[in-house]
């Protein structure tokens, strides 16, 4: 997550103000939250507040946008609390199924008389937001449960159950342009699996690792093992020590003084 001095100047004037709760506000948010997708960068207290701003104000509510920000959560800090923070801010489009913001008015509208009513708008046609919301909330409990293989399973080839084969058309198709946006996505999740994988094993099986990593091809794996010292061999893969994958004998010594042991024993008997 960015430091609060890495952060763009602007961007913290904004969210350390009350001009965080501003909706006017609520483009430069997005703006920020697209060069973290496109520049492989997380700022968590930015996105929250923009996922705060929509849900004080839900006719600004951008599904796309929220969508991101569960994504680039899931990308950087898979296993913290950062996805459940963003998740308890969204709408009540993605949880319950309530009607997605409505319309943008059209040019026509913005030249009626201002003290003419305003027409009464339809929502959005949904197409599948709530159902990307709730597999990238599946996709995080896999991550959270350490189920790397069914992570990557559910990640790339979707829900082949599914008896929805529109609605899971349609949240294949929002996934893979969240991969789009951001092109990081696959190298960051691998990273983290790797330094779980570190704090569990010294040896790993190969095609266990891979499967863990979700690696396409061999050089993937090469490439990470020579980033993080790892030593490939035919059939297995030795990972570097350190103080959780080396189990240490600990013995306690507990001392009862004689004294301690009488007031103790006195106590049983009276």
């Amino acid at each position: 997550m960015l430091a609060q001095s890495d952060r763009p100047a602007h961007i913290q004037t904004l969210i350390s103000s009350v001009d965080r709760y501003n909706p006017s506000n609520v483009h430069l948010l997005e703006d920020y939250l697209q060069s973290q997708l496109s520049n492989d960068q997380y700022d968590l207290l930015a996105n929250l507040a923009l996922l705060k701003l929509y849900q004080f104000n839900p006719a600004i509510c951008s599904p796309s946008a929220s969508l991101s920000v569960l994504f680039l959560a899931l990308a950087h800090a898979p296993f913290s609390p950062d996805f459940s923070l963003a998740w308890s801010l969204l709408s009540d489009s993605f949880v319950v199924g309530g009607s997605l913001p409505s319309a943008a008015p059209s040019s026509d509208d913005d030249e009626d008389d201002e003290d003419a009513p305003a027409p009464a708008r339809a929502p959005a046609e949904p197409h599948g937001e709530k159902e990307t919301a709730e597999r990238l909330l599946a996709l995080s409990k896999l991550m959270q449960a350490r189920k790397f293989r069914d992570f990557w399973r559910l990640y790339r080839e979707g829900d082949s159950d599914s008896a929805q084969g529109q609605k899971e058309h349609e949240v294949r198709e929002a996934i893979d342009s969240l991969a789009r946006s951001a092109p990081a996505f696959d190298g960051r999740v691998r990273e983290s699996i790797a330094r779980e994988v570190e704090r569990s094993f010294r040896s790993i099986a190969k095609p266990t690792l891979e499967a863990f990593l979700g690696t396409t091809d061999a050089s993937q794996l090469e490439q990470l093992a020579k980033q993080r010292g790892w030593t490939v061999r035919e059939r297995d893969v030795q990972l570097p020590q350190n103080d959780s994958n080396t189990p240490k004998a600990v013995v306690t010594h507990e001392r009862i003084e004689i004294e301690q042991l009488a007031r103790l024993l006195g106590r049983s008997q009276a």
